[in-house]
C-alpha cells in the first residue's frame, strides 16, 4: 500500500489547467458505492490528565468513495460534538495553494529529463489506463515522487468527488468548528523530499511495477485498501498496510523503503502526537477531533501509544 500524503487529493483540484487540474474535466463521472458507511468507525476516545472533555482520534482515507465520506452514526456523533477539527494539513484553498511550489522540480530539469524516454513510456501507459486523454504532460515540472505517490490515487482524484479528509474540513467550516492543520506541508513531504533523484525515480518505478503486478494478478491496490477501511477492523487495515511496507523491503531498495517509511510513517506518528497532546493541554475544556489517516492510529504503536505514554487513556469506540 502506497501512504499518500493527505494533501495531495485537495492539491490535485486545485493545481490549474497548467498542471493536474486540467484533467479533472475529462474524467468520466464518480461512480459511487450503493450509500452506506462502515462497518465500524477507525474511531477513539481520548481522556485523563485534566480534560474535561473527552476528544477523540479518527482514522480516514484519502478516498472520495460515498462507502467512505458517509461516517459511521458514531463518528458522526463525536464529530458533531467536537468544536474544534484537526486534520493532517490545513486544507483551506489558500493554504493548498502553499502546496503547489513544495512539489514542483527546482533542478531545472523536466520529468521526462529526469526518468529517460523508457520510463516515461511507461508512465504514459498507465496514465491512459487511468485515462485515454492522459499523458505525463502535466506532471513535467513536477518532482518525481510526486507523480509516484499520485498514481495509486488519481483514478479516485480525477472521479470528481471530494476526500474524506476534505469533505470534513468543509464541514467543520461550515458549522463553524475550529479548523486546523497538525502539521506542516514541508513537514509532511520531507520524507519525500529527502530522498535523492535517483531513488525518486526508483520508488516510481516500484510504484509502476506494483500497480502492474495488482492488474495481473487481477487486484486493485486501492480498492483492496478500500475493502479494509470499511471493515473498521485496525488488524486489517494494518495487514494491508503491511502488504506494502513487504513489497518496499525486498530486493535491493529494502534499506531505502525502510527509511521512507520512517520518516513519513513513524516520525509523523510523534509530530502528530506531541501536537495533539499540546493541544490538549492548551484547551482541556474543547471537545477535539483529530483526523489522519488511518495508518496513524490503527497499529499498536501509533499516534496512540505515544499519546498513552504521555498518561492519557485512549479508548476505542466501535459502536
Amino acid at each position: 500500500m502506497k501512504t499518500t500524503p493527505a494533501f495531495l487529493p485537495g492539491l490535485g483540484k486545485r493545481l490549474g489547467a497548467a498542471v493536474l487540474g486540467l484533467f479533472i474535466s475529462l474524467a468520466p463521472a464518480h461512480a459511487q458505492d450503493e450509500a452506506r458507511h462502515p462497518l465500524k468507525p477507525l474511531l477513539w476516545k481520548v481522556e485523563g490528565k485534566g480534560l474535561e472533555k473527552p476528544s477523540y482520534l479518527f482514522g480516514t482515507i484519502h478516498l472520495s468513495q460515498e462507502v467512505v465520506t458517509t461516517l459511521h452514526p458514531a463518528a458522526l456523533k463525536a464529530f458533531d460534538e467536537a468544536g474544534a477539527l484537526h486534520v493532517e494539513i490545513a486544507m483551506d484553498p489558500a493554504s493548498l495553494q502553499k502546496a503547489i511550489p513544495v512539489v514542483m522540480r527546482k533542478d531545472g530539469k523536466t520529468l521526462g529529463d529526469s526518468i529517460g524516454k523508457e520510463l516515461s513510456a511507461r508512465v504514459d501507459e498507465e496514465l491512459k489506463l487511468v485515462n485515454p486523454a492522459l499523458d505525463a504532460t502535466p506532471f513535467q515540472p513536477m518532482k518525481t515522487w510526486y507523480l509516484a505517490a499520485t498514481l495509486p490515487v488519481l483514478k479516485d482524484q480525477l472521479g470528481g468527488g471530494k476526500p474524506l479528509d476534505l469533505v470534513l474540513w468543509e464541514r467543520a467550516e461550515k458549522a463553524g468548528k475550529k479548523t486546523a492543520g497538525m502539521e506542516t506541508i514541508e513537514g509532511q513531504t520531507k520524507g519525500f523530499d529527502e530522498l535523492p533523484e535517483a531513488e525518486q525515480v526508483i520508488l516510481l518505478e516500484e510504484t509502476l511495477k506494483q500497480l502492474g503486478e495488482s492488474r495481473t494478478e487481477g487486484k486493485d491496490m486501492m480498492k483492496d485498501l478500500l475493502a479494509a477501511y470499511v471493515t473498521g477492523e485496525p488488524a486489517k487495515v494494518v495487514e494491508e498496510f503491511d502488504k506494502g511496507l513487504q513489497e518496499m523491503a525486498k530486493g535491493p531498495h529494502k534499506e531505502r523503503g525502510e527509511r521512507l517509511m520512517k520518516r513519513i510513517l513513524t516520525d509523523r506518528d510523534k509530530i502528530m502526537a506531541d501536537y495533539i497532546a499540546a493541544t490538549l493541554e492548551k484547551d482541556a475544556g474543547t471537545t477535539h477531533f483529530f483526523a489522519a489517516g488511518a495508518a496513524h492510529f490503527c497499529p499498536e504503536k501509533s499516534i496512540r501509544s505515544h499519546l498513552e505514554s504521555a498518561g492519557y487513556k485512549v479508548t476505542r469506540i466501535e459502536k
